[in-house]
Parts: C-alpha cells; sequence; structure tokens
C-alpha cells in the first residue's frame, strides 16, 4: 500500500490541477500554457527518459554496482549541462522558435527538472525505498499544486505557472536526495562500457517515446495555428487530463507487477518470467478497461461537475475522441513494455512509434474537406492505438503462451455489462447525483462479473482471506 498510496494522491492532484489551471488561465492562455507543457515533456522524453529506463533494467538487481549509479549521475548532469548550454547559446544567438523566449526557456528548464525528478523517482523504485517514493511524489504534486495554481490565480501567465511546476521538482528531489544517495565513489567510478550499454538498451525505447510525445506537441500547434490558441486550449485540457491519468495508472499496475516479473526472471528463469507477464495482460486489461469505459460513459455528468463553463462542450467532444488512444498507452505500458524490457528489444517501440506519427499526419491532412477541431482528437487517438497494436503484435508472438482468453473474455463481458447499466443514467439527474450513482452501479455491476468469472484469482484470494481473519478470530 505504501508504493501505491502516492500514486493515488499524485493522480488526484494532478487531476485537480489541471482544471484548476484552465480554470484561473482561460482558454487561450490555457492553450499556450499547453505548448509548454507539452515542449516539458518532450525534452523529458527525448533527452533524459533513457536514463529512468536504464535505472529500471540495470539498477534494479539483488547487488548494485556503483559504477551503475555513478555513471547514470554523470551521464544525467553531462545532458543537463549541455541543453543549459545550448539554450543559452541559442538565446544568445537571438535564434527565433515562434514562441515566447521565456517561456521557452522555462519549458526546457522544465523538461530538465522533470528528468531528475524521474531519475531519482526510478531509483527509489529500483531499491525498493516505498517511503521515499512516496514522499518524493507527494511533496511535487502538493508544491506544484500551490505553485502553478496560485501562479494562474493570481497572475494569469502561462510561463509562472510552468515555473511553479519546475520548483516543485527541485524541491522534492532535495526532499528525499540524502536518503536516495549512495555511499562510495561518484563520478570517479562512472565507466564508458556502462554508458554504451545503457544507450543500446534505452535510446530505441526513448526513440519511441520521443515521438510519442512530439504528436500531441504537433497536433497542438496544429490547431493554434489554424484555429487560434482558445481551440488549441479546448483540445489540451481534454489531452493533458488523460495524458495525465492514465500514465499515472499504467505506472500503478507497472509498480504492483514488473517488479515481481523481474525477480521472477532473477530466480527462476527467462520462462517464467514471460509466462506472467503472459498472465498479467489479463489483469491490465481487467483495470484499464473500467477505467477508459468508465469515464466514457460518464462523460456528460462529469463535465458539469469538474470542467469549467468555458471549457465545456469542447471538453467532452475531444475527450470521447480521445480516450481510445489513452487506454492504448495505458495497455502498452503495462502489459506491452515488459516483454520489451525483458528482452532488451527496444527498436520495435521506437519503429511503432513512427508508424503511429504518420497514421497522425494522415488522417490530418489526407481527407477531403475543411478541417475540423475533432479531426486532431481522431489523429491522436488512431496514432496510440496504431502504435499499441503493432507492438502488441510483436510482443504476442515473442512470449511462450497467450494471455488467457477465457479471462479476457469475461473483462469485456464485465465491460458491456457495467454500460448497459450506465447509460441508461446519462443526462436524466442533478450531475452531483447522476455522477457518484453512475460509478457505484457501474463499478458493482463491472465487479460482480470480473468475481464471478475468478479472473486474475482475485475472488478466491478474496475468499481465502475471509477464511484466514475468520479462523484468527476463533
Amino acid at each position: 500500500m505504501t508504493v501505491l498510496l502516492p500514486f493515488i494522491v499524485n493522480a488526484g492532484l494532478n487531476f485537480v490541477l489541471g482544471l484548476l489551471v484552465a480554470l484561473f488561465l482561460g482558454p487561450a492562455a490555457f492553450g499556450v500554457y499547453a505548448i509548454g507543457a507539452a515542449i516539458v515533456v518532450l525534452v523529458n522524453t527525448a533527452l533524459l527518459d533513457w536514463l529512468k529506463l536504464s535505472v529500471i533494467r540495470f539498477y534494479s538487481g539483488r547487488e548494485r554496482e556503483p559504477g551503475i549509479r555513478a555513471t547514470l549521475d554523470l551521464l544525467f548532469a553531462g545532458i543537463g549541462l549541455s541543453l543549459c548550454a545550448l539554450l543559452a547559446a541559442a538565446l544568445l544567438a537571438g535564434i527565433d522558435t515562434g514562441l515566447p523566449m521565456t517561456l521557452l526557456v522555462v519549458a526546457v528548464a522544465g523538461g530538465v527538472g522533470a528528468g531528475w525528478f524521474d531519475y531519482h523517482g526510478a531509483i527509489a523504485r529500483s531499491r525498493f525505498l516505498d517511503a521515499a517514493y512516496a514522499r518524493l511524489v507527494v511533496v511535487r504534486s502538493s508544491v506544484a499544486l500551490l505553485l502553478m495554481v496560485g501562479a494562474a490565480w493570481l497572475m494569469r501567465d502561462p510561463v509562472l505557472v510552468l515555473l511553479g511546476g519546475l520548483v516543485s521538482t527541485i524541491v522534492s528531489v532535495l526532499a528525499v536526495r540524502r536518503r536516495l544517495a549512495e555511499d562510495g565513489p561518484s563520478f570517479a567510478a562512472a565507466r564508458a562500457d556502462l554508458a554504451r550499454s545503457f544507450a543500446r538498451y534505452a535510446l530505441p525505447l526513448v526513440a519511441g517515446n520521443a515521438v510519442y510525445s512530439i504528436i500531441p506537441l504537433l497536433n497542438r500547434a496544429i490547431l493554434a495555428d489554424r484555429l487560434g490558441f482558445a481551440e488549441a486550449g479546448y483540445f489540451s485540457l481534454a489531452s493533458d487530463i488523460g495524458l495525465r491519468l492514465f500514465p499515472v495508472l499504467a505506472s500503478m499496475l507497472e509498480i504492483l507487477l514488473l517488479r515481481e516479473v523481474i525477480r521472477l526472471d532473477e530466480t527462476r528463469g527467462r520462462l517464467a518470467a514471460q509466462k506472467r507477464i503472459a498472465r498479467n495482460m489479463a489483469l491490465v486489461l481487467a483495470v484499464v478497461l473500467p477505467v477508459a469505459l468508465g469515464f466514457w460513459l460518464t462523460l456528460p455528468a462529469f463535465e458539469r461537475v469538474f470542467v469549467p463553463v468555458s471549457f465545456r462542450g469542447h471538453f467532452a467532444n475531444h475527450m470521447a475522441l480521445l480516450l481510445p488512444g489513452f487506454a492504448a498507452i495505458a495497455l502498452f505500458q503495462a502489459a506491452i513494455y515488459p516483454v520489451f524490457l525483458l528482452e532488451r528489444r527496444t527498436r520495435v517501440a521506437a519503429l511503432a512509434a513512427l508508424v503511429g506519427l504518420v497514421v497522425n499526419l494522415a488522417v490530418i491532412y489526407l481527407p477531403p474537406g475543411a478541417f475540423a477541431p475533432g479531426t486532431i482528437a481522431i489523429a491522436q487517438s488512431a496514432a496510440f492505438v496504431t502504435a499499441f497494436l503493432v507492438t502488441g503484435l510483436v510482443a504476442l508472438r515473442a512470449l511462450p503462451s497467450w494471455p488467457p482468453l477465457h479471462d479476457i473474455g469475461c473483462i469485456i463481458l464485465a465491460g458491456v455489462v457495467m454500460g448497459a447499466v450506465v447509460w441508461p443514467l446519462q443526462n436524466r439527474l442533478p450531475a452531483l447525483l447522476e455522477l457518484p450513482l453512475q460509478i457505484v452501479l457501474g463499478g458493482l455491476a463491472y465487479a460482480a462479473v470480473i468475481l464471478a468469472c475468478d479472473i486474475g484469482r482475485w475472488r478466491t484470494g478474496l475468499k481465502l482471506r475471509w477464511l484466514a481473519r475468520k479462523s484468527a478470530r476463533r
């Protein structure tokens, strides 16, 4: 529970953060902020995420070589300083990017800060320092909520909002840095051969992730160019909420499932770990499906309760089209990615991401007729779903066994039953009553089918726990 709590808190605070920033900035300023936020994600993903992935794969063994941590620390410091130097050179040269220079500077610095946060978070997770990881996440989320919402409310300035996010990452890492430090030599123990191993393993996967990050940034820029920053803001609110919540959900599942896969690989061999991944795929689907489907079914009430008035209507239209792509992202991260991580075959993810980018551009530019805002949402979803299908087919061929088809069939049936229960309630009651009623009844219907089918032996596990507690009381 210690390792899950920060994810739950982080998801809740991120949800509130996005809505409040949108409320105080308004559609046009939020559109500018959203482009800056997308640059933060792109810088982190393209330049620094490979170090986080290397930590997860190479720093998670039962014995840690000092050279691994020293090499990773030196690489991060070198990339961060080089990026700052390049940015300073661009400023001195007066290069025009089409964006306010202050926005670009803060966004790039924010990307480095986000990478610093993710790197230390990966170290805490790899060393099973759950309390330190919880502190890291909770401190950042809390400080970000205070500073970013405060800047949006008091100053109405998207640059200051991004700056508040940067400060929150710095404060959170400083709060746990001593706990995550490692005794022994630091940069002096760095090894060139380890750096090459990290690059061979992680850079292809990072290339794919960078393309995934480019797609939302590109789509926001296209909307802003053709229809203005307000339209980009409408799209970005829905996109940001989904890109915050669904990756957090996937990370929760990854934390719970991936550490056991790596332990099996170390103790019982590759075959046992691969079979566990196949079984885990059904469990991931059992969690992601009701979240995505439930979000879609409750969209009318959700929008009336939570979404700022100036975004209503636009938000629901975009979110309905974006949800398949968000579900695909979560399924890839929690169910498919472990296959490539274990086998260290990461080029497939990069190629799939490029295919997704091509699909995104094709959906936007090939159909004849006038450009519509919904086209961007459809294109983004199509890109993420395509990449998921490509990687999914490759992953299934690499595994010694398929996910349990009986479980997958029951999960789909549970989703159908949930939909049949929730759908008739749409727009029938006041939103504050309708939304919780839909969540409770839909959740009960879904859980009833899942437990009846004993997916993942959850019903058996609950029964055994009940019997154990009953025996303990006697």
